[in-house]
């Protein structure tokens, strides 16, 4: 049996007497849930799925834009790419022996990925990096690295 609630921001599935759903299905469940009532597809999808017994819940919802990480291994190369981006929402991160620079996707550019090396980060990625004291410039780091460092 299932019991489905869908709307533009979320989609809810009760499953009572059935296996949990693997990732695929679950993802599958919600397009089938967003088309049944006439709703746009989302482009991408965050859901999570709580089991007991007999009984699951997938709470699903469309997935936020993600940052995109850059790595620089010095501020030569840092420079490199930042100062030819737009300033978008960005922050900059240290990063061991170099840099990391997160930029949200309106702010990519090819020189990024030309001075840089596109990492692969978590969505708690910048949280646990401010936590551990490891943020240089917080907000539109782009912007700043532009005014101290343009010519």
């Amino acid at each position: 049996m299932k019991t489905v609630q869908a709307t533009d921001t979320a989609v809810s599935i009760w499953v009572s007497r059935e296996a949990p759903p693997s990732r695929e299905q679950m993802l599958r469940l919600v397009r089938q849930a967003l088309a049944e009532e006439g709703l746009a597809p989302w482009g991408s999808t965050e859901a999570e799925c709580f089991a007991a017994g007999e009984e699951t819940l997938i709470i699903a919802r469309p997935a936020r834009p993600k940052r995109c990480a850059f790595y620089f291994s010095d501020l030569e190369a840092l420079l490199g790419g930042a100062l030819r981006c737009p300033p978008a929402g960005s922050a900059l991160y240290a990063a061991g022996d170099g840099y990391m620079l997160a930029v949200e996707p309106e702010g990519v550019t090819a020189a990024l990925y030309e001075f840089g090396e596109p990492r692969e980060t978590g969505p708690l990625w910048e949280v646990h990096a401010r936590e551990q004291g490891l943020c240089l410039i917080r907000e539109d780091a782009v912007a700043a690295l532009g005014r101290y460092f343009s010519r």
